[in-house]
């Protein structure tokens, strides 16, 4: 079985330093024309595609919302978390969920799961209006901005999706408040 290459191969295989790999396939202006194109060559041969976790990483985000859902057996929760799909992609980001099952200890779990991730934002609907503060206050602590949805409602959960791209698009403040509940 083969492994994905990364830099370090392209590395080994042209005896350069892995930064200056980096650099080349960036197009860095320190880097020669001669080497930029080795380099170049070499990942095309090799099938080279840049680590996303690395870039993510480095841009300080992932492209990546998550989703607490109390079930998506449940029609309006299904069709509820294909809108989210459709409208991430058109964002160009990604979507993990989970589902809580309305049992307090598991949406714990799932938002533990999500930011140990790194998710960008979290969307959460509930059934039940109390809202596990505890966690909201650490996840709005390590600027993660949540949007909670309290009932179900087709147009205010779309308004609830729009909210969170709005604060994922313009990079909140700390200052600024990262959580908002929202009827669903």
């Amino acid at each position: 079985m083969e492994k994905i290459p990364t830099i370090k191969d392209i590395a080994r295989q042209l005896k350069l330093d892995p930064s200056t790999v980096s650099r080349a396939l960036r197009g860095h202006p320190s880097i020669g024309l001669v080497t930029t194109m080795r380099v170049n060559k070499m990942a095309k041969e090799l099938n080279f595609h840049p680590n996303q976790n690395a870039v993510f990483l480095k841009q300080g985000k992932t492209f990546t919302i998550g989703v607490v859902l109390p079930d998506i057996g449940e029609t309006f929760y299904s069709s509820l978390l294909s809108k989210i799909e459709r409208y991430a992609h058109s964002k160009n980001y990604n979507v993990i969920f989970g589902q809580s099952f309305e049992k307090q200890e598991r949406e714990k779990q799932v938002l533990d799961n999500m930011k140990n991730l790194r998710v960008d934002g979290i969307l959460i609907a509930m059934n039940k209006p109390a809202a596990p503060s505890e966690q909201i206050e650490q996840l709005r602590r390590y600027n993660i901005p949540v949007v909670i949805l309290e009932q179900r409602n087709t147009d205010q959960s779309y308004q609830a999706i729009e909210h969170l791209f709005s604060i994922l698009e313009f990079q909140p403040s700390p200052d600024l408040k990262a959580s908002q509940n929202f009827p669903a």
